[in-house]
Order: C-alpha cells, then sequence, then structure tokens
C-alpha cells in the first residue's frame, strides 16, 4: 500500500469517525417515543446556527408552526445536543408554574462559574440549585411599589435631560434620523446610574459615558463566547471541565469599583435617599455582605433595567412611529393626563390604559428575550397529546418559544399587526393572555423576570415623554421590515431603528 492510499484510507476513517459523533446521538429522541424534525449532521435542527444568516428564533418558529396542531412537544437537537421544544403553552405553564421544582434552574446557569465569573455568577438569573432562591430573595425587597415610586423623580429627571438633548440634536444640520436604541439606551443608562449607584452618568453628554460603555461591553456577544456556547451544544457534557470567563475583567472589575465608589460617597454624604443603594447598604449592614456580593446585586439591577428597557422603549418608538393614528390617540391621553393635574405623577403614569396597551403589543410582537431555555432538575413525566407518558431525564434542556406563542394566529388574530386593542379592558386586558399561558414577555412563575416592574415604569415614562413632546417618524435609513438581527442575543433589528422626531409646541 502507497503512501497516498494510506492517506486517503485515514483521512476516510477519520471523516467517518466524525461523522458518527455528529450523528449517533440523533436517535436519542426516537428511543423515547418522541416525535420531531430530522436533525442534519452538524446543525442539528437549526441550519443558521453556523452562518447566522438569520436568528436561530425564525428556525424554532419554523418547528412550532410545523408541529403545534399535532403535538404538546418535539425533540429537537441543538448542534448534536437534543432538548425538547414545547409546544403547548398549558405545558409551558407547567415546566414554569405548577412543576417548577422539576425545572427550577436556568440553563445559561451552568454556563457561568463563580470561580471566573465572581460577580455574573451570583446574579439570580444564573443562580442553580438552591441557592438562586436566597439571592432572590435578598434583592426583591428592593424592587417595592414604594422603592419604585421613590426613583421617579430620577425618572422625570432624566427624561428633562433627554428632551433638552433631542432639541440639541435636532438642530444639527446632519442628514438622516437618530437612533432609537443608541437614544433608549442613553436614557436607561442614566435613570440605573442613578437609582442604583447614586450617580449621574452623563449619558446626554458629549463625550465618552464609561457606564454605557461599560454596560454595552456587558451584553455583548464576542466571538469567543458564541463559539463557546457552540462548543457547550457540541460536548454538553464538557461544561465543568472546558470553562469559559462570560464577563471580561475589566468590565466585572469597574462594576465593582462603581459599587465601592457608590458606598463610600453614599456613608459620605448620609444620605437617606429611598433607593435601590440604600436597601443594598442595609443589606449589607444585615447580613454582612462582601463587596463582591454588593456589585452582583447591582449588577442585576443594571440589567434588568438597562438593556431589556432599552429594547422596549426603542422597539415601542419604532412601531408608534409606524403608526402616526396610534401615535397620535397616546399622545392625546397623555396630555388629557397631564392636563388634568399640570404634569405626570407617578399614579397618574401607571393609570394611562392607551400607554399600558401600547407596551403590552409592543412586548408581544418584539419580544426582548424571544426564548428562555429551561434545565430539568429531576427526573420527571410529561404527557403526549395522546395522553401518553414520557420519561424525561435529569439535565434535559427544555426550550420555551416565546416569540412563536406570540405570533401564534390561534392566540392573536392577525398577529403580525400592531394593535394595541388586543390589550384594552374591554377585550379581556393582559390577564386573559396570561390565563392562557401566550403572554410571557417576563417569562412567568417564581423565577418571573425580577425587575419587570420597574423596567416598565422607566420605560413607560420615557415614551410618554418622547411621544408628548416631538412627532415621530420613520427615517428612510430603518429597514421597511424588521428582521431581528441574527448577532444579537435579544429582539433588536436588522440595520437598527432610525426615527426623525419633530417638535411639538405646546
Amino acid at each position: 500500500m502507497g503512501p497516498i492510499e494510506l492517506i486517503f484510507i485515514v483521512t476516510a476513517l477519520f471523516g467517518f469517525l466524525i461523522y458518527v459523533f455528529l450523528v449517533y446521538n440523533f436517535n436519542y429522541w426516537k428511543k423515547r417515543g418522541v416525535d420531531g424534525p430530522k436533525p442534519r449532521p452538524l446543525f442539528g435542527n437549526f441550519p443558521s446556527i453556523l452562518s447566522q444568516s438569520r436568528h436561530l428564533t425564525y428556525d424554532v418558529d419554523d418547528i412550532y408552526r410545523g408541529y403545534k396542531s399535532k403535538e404538546r412537544f418535539v425533540g429537537i437537537f441543538a448542534l448534536r445536543s437534543p432538548q425538547l421544544l414545547v409546544l403547548d403553552p398549558k405545558l409551558a405553564q407547567e415546566i414554569l408554574v405548577s412543576n417548577f421544582k422539576s425545572f427550577h434552574d436556568n440553563e445559561f446557569g451552568r454556563m457561568v462559574h463563580k470561580d471566573l465569573d465572581p460577580v455574573l455568577s451570583r446574579n439570580p438569573f444564573m443562580l442553580t440549585g438552591s441557592e438562586w432562591k436566597d439571592k432572590r430573595a435578598e434583592v426583591t425587597p428592593a424592587l417595592t411599589t414604594l422603592r419604585i415610586k421613590a426613583s421617579y423623580p430620577v425618572m422625570q429627571e432624566v427624561c428633562a435631560k433627554m428632551t433638552k438633548y433631542l432639541e440639541l440634536e435636532t438642530l444639527k444640520p446632519i442628514e438622516g434620523g437618530l437612533n432609537a436604541k443608541e437614544l433608549a439606551t442613553r436614557f436607561t443608562t442614566e435613570v440605573v446610574a442613578n437609582c442604583v449607584y447614586g450617580v449621574e452618568a452623563g449619558a446626554f453628554e458629549d463625550g465618552e459615558c464609561k457606564i454605557r460603555e461599560m454596560g454595552a461591553k456587558l451584553m455583548s456577544q464576542s466571538l469567543s463566547i458564541q463559539l463557546y456556547f457552540l462548543f457547550v451544544s457540541l460536548f454538553p457534557r464538557m461544561t465543568n471541565i472546558c470553562r469559559m470567563r462570560m464577563v471580561t475583567h475589566d468590565t466585572e472589575r469597574f462594576f465593582a469599583d462603581l459599587m465601592e465608589t457608590a458606598i463610600r460617597l453614599r456613608k459620605e454624604t448620609k444620605s437617606d435617599r429611598v433607593d435601590f443603594l440604600n436597601y443594598l447598604l442595609q443589606l449589607q449592614e444585615k447580613k454582612n455582605l462582601s463587596t463582591l456580593e454588593m456589585a452582583a446585586h447591582t449588577m442585576t439591577f443594571f440589567l434588568d433595567g438597562f438593556e431589556t428597557s432599552s429594547v422596549l422603549i426603542s422597539n415601542c418608538l419604532h412601531l408608534l412611529a409606524e403608526h402616526r393614528d396610534i401615535q397620535q390617540k397616546l399622545r392625546d391621553e397623555i396630555n388629557a393626563a397631564v392636563a388634568s393635574e399640570g404634569g405626570l405623577s407617578y399614579e397618574k403614569l401607571l393609570d394611562l390604559p392607551y400607554l399600558e396597551q401600547c407596551i403590552n403589543e409592543t412586548l408581544r410582537l418584539r419580544t426582548p428575550l424571544p426564548s428562555n431555555t429551561k434545565l430539568c432538575t429531576e427526573n420527571c413525566e410529561i404527557r403526549t397529546s395522546k395522553d401518553k407518558i414520557i420519561q424525561l431525564e435529569k439535565g434535559t434542556v427544555v426550550s420555551i418559544p416565546y416569540y412563536s406563542f406570540h405570533h401564534d394566529s390561534d392566540y392573536y388574530p392577525d398577529p403580525e399587526k400592531f394593535d394595541p386593542e388586543r390589550f384594552s379592558p374591554e377585550n379581556g386586558g393582559v390577564k386573559k393572555y396570561k390565563d392562557m399561558g401566550v403572554f410571557l414577555p417576563f417569562g412567568d412563575g417564581p423565577r418571573i423576570c425580577l425587575g419587570m416592574r420597574f423596567a416598565q415604569c422607566q420605560s413607560k415614562a420615557a415614551i410618554a415623554e418622547i411621544i408628548r413632546n416631538w412627532e415621530i417618524a420613520v427615517d428612510p435609513q430603518t429597514k421597511s421590515e424588521f428582521v431581528i438581527d441574527p448577532k444579537q442575543f435579544l429582539c433588536l433589528p436588522e440595520g437598527g431603528t432610525w426615527l426623525d422626531f419633530r417638535r411639538i409646541v405646546n
């Protein structure tokens, strides 16, 4: 046998072994009697997972639409890792609420390690086992109605800064509109920095804003992180051996230093302001928390208030700019409320039903987090549509497709239409859809988003301020069709959202 033949045989054998490695697990669901689409070598059931030609949400939605009328769930594969895709909202409710004890961990938690990410790993969203419950209980009292209300004057001050910023920006002789996501991020950065750290970020000023820069860095998906997620999908059992830092050291150090500075300034000024920092200082005295634990708690507030809120604000502004009649109806409601009491108080802001409807419809149509993946934390049973019992193994990943539920015409007629009237009191409000299990922008159950009410409050404040003072229209730079950017973790459009602002003279 010559060297060329030997090389050919070795190469063929090596290729065959790789192929076997990629596909040998593809009978996992079939052996358990679970239906599902046929996976492809390397890709599994996500043809876009490597090319990033489109967001994975659309791959999931294709599977959902193909099987939802036949099954409560199907077996799928992320590369070669088996996952259970939930198709029945009632089953999703079981997983998130009634049978929560069997699914209490989020999948992301297994990818974050305390020794590598000492701050992020202490975030209640990432914690696993019983630890998440203890840490969540520590943070929950910081987000009471009283503390959110106490933060509302800060939101009003930031609204005024935003309006001044818009006035200056719209006077500049620059062609094209303003980036709505960037505007919203400036707003949330300023609010969260003040409410959580007690400092002014300077987000609406010219020049560098370090907090905004580090916040963006915290949420960015580097190539190395994307490759690590692919590696975990190929080798799920290797997560405890091959570990990776999710937050860069300089970003983590920045937030830890910011926490130390905030504590020092608060103690020096002896301020008794009722905000999140005030609560954390009380908690520190009571439980002797380390600065690292304090930094982890503040990062929790920061993540909840910084990125998801800015996504909600920018998406809502985009939809209102596309639908000028809805925009005007909302403006009329806001103006009537302001006229009735000479301003927009916290109570009045929360008592604007049409604003609430616009927010809810935005959350439905453009859910910030399109899906959630849970871990099966103990062996358990679930039933198929034919009442057959299926055994789920501990460690199984379960995917809940929020986007697909929200875009299903069986629950929402004409689902691609922006129609705030869906959530009107006359139509049953948001409760109707929550009871059906098909409105899940913040999740559900014991691990529902901690910062939900704060996020909604600051989003309402920003949107009310803009709609009251500005007529907004979609700038031609914005793509006509909303398509989720495949390179983004959250629901953001390809090409960004660019809007034109015209000042309303009151």
